[in-house]
């Protein structure tokens, strides 16, 4: 894993638009990471438990803490299923 300063994509694009290995961009005067990179192959492995995680993200409200930890335990007896 490599952590970059944000001026440093403006210097080494390629950070940005090919990463080889995850990449987390760091703000430089905070020293804060901002952003995660990562190559599009793992995204392509991810992109499912990723847009999941989106969508609770974004519809929190709708869910309370009691239906999330319900949600949680159904997908991992739904998971042991698939497998």
């Amino acid at each position: 894993m490599l952590t970059i300063a944000s001026r440093d994509i403006v210097k080494t694009p390629s950070y940005i638009t090919s990463p080889k290995e995850i990449t987390f961009v760091e703000d430089a005067k905070k020293h804060i990471i901002k952003s995660v990179v990562f190559p599009y192959e793992l995204y392509e492995q991810l992109r499912e438990k990723i847009e999941d995680e989106l969508y609770i993200i974004q519809n929190k409200k709708a869910l309370s803490k009691e239906a999330y930890e319900e949600f949680l335990e159904i997908e991992e007896v739904s998971e042991d299923l698939c497998k």
